[in-house]
């Protein structure tokens, strides 16, 4: 057992938590698949692991900039509530875990399962109806170590065998069936990119897109069309917000600066060594603003790279091993197919405000199930979400649903916490799913135990059946042909 837990370790550490290693390996025996040439398939798998360098670059900076700024929000405005951000998070878990004489080589060996279980439900398609798998290593690795300590929480009696299975299970049920909901929202994204979300606020994807094909439907019935960022060509001055760099620039220039104002120089100068005593203050919240689109255009520019190459590897993996199956990537990676990058930005903007608001509002009623949201579920939660809804309902739909999200994350994942009990350990990393699904699943677990967990379990599975009855005709072919899908559903898409 010493020595399985060793591989695993190995593998872990060198594959599942450097996702570009991961993507590499993926693209190069994928390629390979496809009868490519050797030497074509190496480049295939170094543009796809440099791509994804430079997308991590992004991403990373992204949090190491704005995330300690919306901690240091909480300073300012006195908040002593739990904080819901996955790198605080990582502490409160590690904390139950060892409270439970445990390791972290428990929560490797559940992620195996896991993953192993995934394969055997889309192997199985034909019964489960599961048309994706996630491959975002960082994705399934985290999530492991999310729920080996929740679900010990709600089964204390678990050994380790039964926890590997019993959480392994349950993630594999969870992947699929989150990651199946995103494929019709993918695929109309992209126009067929033969590709779906996997990542964290997958429920939230499908739910945006749902709303804005219900408001499309509406509109057309109207004779109308729902009013896009697309087609919202501004007067005079305000023309420059058509350019997605100049506009996410002015709309961080303006939130930031409010934000690092109220915290002040002092406070920011303890948060950020590269604010000094002889730095111009204005012109520091001015270069802390322009990071965004900087790190907007790397983040686009690493996405096209990895996933050009992605594409090509998964169709040869597709065919040979798990036929019309789609990748669930990560979600950043859909951010290059909109049409206009101030859906992006004003997504975060609105998601951002709704959930200091609804914070700030918690805080002030005294409520017991109330978190405040750290950088990482700001802006990635908010912002793909947003794109899906605005994709086919336009400005409102983006709004509506960037506000449901804000909503999600700060009070459902406070629910989450106050009955697992994580409260008192004054961080979580609840992002969008997790909030949704443990704020409904927890109680359930806590009153009704084992049986709860299977009834659960029977739920998940039914929900990729219930999306197959309801659409037969074009089920499959959402997944193996988007041109022919178009066909076939006609108006109904």
């Amino acid at each position: 057992m010493d020595a399985f837990l060793s591989a695993l370790n190995w593998i872990w550490m060198n594959f599942f938590d450097r996702a570009a290693m991961f993507m590499m390996v993926l693209v190069f025996v994928g390629q390979l698949l496809t009868k490519r040439p050797v030497l074509e398939a190496v480049m295939g798998g170094l543009k796809g692991y440099i791509g994804y360098i430079v997308y991590q670059t992004a991403t990373g900076g992204l949090v190491s900039t704005f995330q300690p700024i919306m901690l240091g929000l909480r300073n300012v405005l006195g908040m002593s509530v739990v904080v819901n951000d996955d790198s605080l998070g990582a502490a409160t878990l590690t904390s139950i875990l060892e409270g439970f004489g445990r390791t972290t080589s428990l929560q490797m060996a559940s992620m195996a399962a896991g993953f192993i279980f995934a394969i055997v439900l889309v192997l199985a398609k034909k019964y489960t109806k599961c048309r994706s798998l996630i491959i975002q290593g960082h994705i399934l690795s985290g999530q492991a170590i999310d729920m080996v300590p929740i679900l010990l929480v709600m089964f204390p009696f678990m050994n380790d065998v039964t926890t590997i299975v019993v959480v392994g299970i349950y993630l594999a049920v969870k992947w699929c069936m989150l990651s199946n909901l995103t494929v019709e929202p993918a695929q109309d994204l992209t126009d067929g990119a033969n590709m779906c979300v996997g990542h964290t606020q997958m429920i939230g994807d499908r739910i945006g897109y749902e709303y804005g094909r219900y408001l499309e439907r509406k509109a057309r019935k109207k004779g109308k069309e729902v009013k896009k960022f697309d087609n919202l060509q501004l007067p005079g001055f305000l023309s420059i917000f058509n350019d997605m760099y100049v506009s996410s620039f002015i709309v961080m220039l303006i939130y930031f600066a409010v934000i690092i104002t109220m915290i002040g120089r002092e406070a920011m100068m303890a948060i950020d060594p590269g604010l000094t005593a002889g730095t111009s203050f204005p012109l520091y919240i001015f270069h802390t603003a322009g990071k965004f689109p900087v790190y907007l255009v790397i983040l686009l520019t690493g996405m096209r790279m990895f996933v050009a190459e992605l594409t090509v590897a998964f169709s040869g993996i597709s065919e040979r091993i798990l036929p019309n199956t789609l990748p669930g990537i990560d979600c950043a990676a859909f951010y290059g197919f909109v049409t206009n990058g101030n859906v992006v930005t004003i997504s975060f903007l609105v998601g951002s405000l709704t959930m200091v608001l609804c914070t700030t509002v918690g805080v002030l009623l005294n409520l017991p199930f109330v978190c405040l949201v750290g950088f990482i579920p700001m802006m990635f939660d908010s912002a793909t979400i947003g794109i899906f809804a605005h994709h086919r309902g336009g400005i409102k739909a983006l709004v509506v649903s960037c506000i449901g999200c804000g909503i999600v994350d700060v009070f459902f994942a406070g629910i989450a916490a106050l009955v697992i009990g994580f409260n008192q350990y004054g961080a979580v990393g609840f992002q969008f799913d997790n909030a949704f699904m443990l704020a409904i699943f927890s109680p359930i677990w806590k009153y009704l135990g084992i049986v709860g967990y299977v009834l659960i379990i029977v739920v998940m599975l039914a929900i990729p059946q219930i999306q197959y009855l309801r659409n037969k005709k074009g089920y499959w072919l959402a997944a193996e042909d988007w041109e022919q899908y178009k066909e076939v559903m006609g108006d109904d898409m």
